[in-house]
């Protein structure tokens, strides 16, 4: 149960609730526009969706607080092109497997 809805958050949050906007906006190669701030406050608030997301559906602000800091040093390693989108995704998932074990 808990790694579905692991799972379940990471989808809603990574997919369907990322704009092309926020796509863009967090990457700090694609020069994001200077009217939204610098690029790592649109990062942040992507992290905060995903980590919020698991904090409710998981019911730990612990766990929360975790896929924020991960969330945010992943996809900001991926857009620096430190990992690729499949390992990026591999670190989202294997984060919610730990999450389901503990």
């Amino acid at each position: 149960e808990r790694l579905f809805l692991g799972l379940l958050a990471h989808a809603l949050a990574d997919y369907a609730f990322q704009s092309d906007f926020i796509a863009k906006q967090k990457n700090p190669t694609s020069r994001p526009s200077a009217v939204y701030g610098p690029w790592w406050w649109t990062m942040a608030a992507h992290a905060l969706i995903n980590g919020g997301l698991v904090a409710l559906f998981l019911g730990s602000w612990v766990w929360g607080w975790w896929e924020f800091a991960i969330h945010f040093c992943t996809d900001t390693a991926k857009c620096l092109k430190r990992i690729s989108s499949k390992t990026d995704q591999g670190i989202h998932i294997l984060s919610k497997v730990v999450y389901a074990l503990f």
